[in-house]
């Protein structure tokens, strides 16, 4: 019962976007105020200050959750990708084998996911699709209310900021 009770842990950061290039955390910390990442397009390990990287980095998101966001199945984000309709988001690799070519996953920054979802608006598949400010506050972990209408539909409800 007491782990019911108990605060789930902040999730850790693993994956991130830094000048516009994908890294990932081998180790940091806090309070020598430093991180230690690997560059993929760089191919090589960095070392950063730990406070400049949580205030200057951009989240990564993975093909699942562009998918699960977008309220599309992850093959269809992966079609537009390999049919050149978007431009294609970086890629992560074993940091071992860098020029593998059995394992790659896609990495996806809010403007990857912002040009998806443009693209999808323009083809004219917008069913189920959220707005781009739907969208925008998943990406800020921003809380969504909606309204019934008398219709039965649900209508975003936003605060003024």
């Amino acid at each position: 019962m007491a782990r019911a009770k108990r605060e789930p842990k902040s999730k850790k950061l693993r994956y991130f976007f830094l000048n516009d290039k994908i890294h990932k955390v081998l180790s940091a910390s806090r309070s020598k105020d430093e991180l230690i990442a690997w560059c993929y397009p760089d191919k090589k390990r960095v070392l950063y200050p730990y406070s400049q990287v949580k205030k200057y980095m951009k989240q990564a998101y993975t093909l699942v959750q562009v998918a699960s966001m977008l309220n599309r199945h992850r093959v269809t984000v992966q079609d537009y990708i390999l049919d050149e309709k978007i431009i294609s988001p970086q890629k992560i690799y074993p940091i071992g084998r860098p020029d593998s070519v059995n394992w790659s996953q896609y990495m996806f920054s809010e403007e990857d996911i912002l040009d998806l979802h443009q693209h999808i608006l323009d083809s004219g598949h917008s069913s189920e699709i959220p707005s781009k400010s739907e969208l925008l506050a998943i990406l800020k972990n921003n809380l969504i209310l909606y309204t019934k209408t008398e219709d039965g539909k649900f209508i975003p409800v936003w605060k003024a900021e």
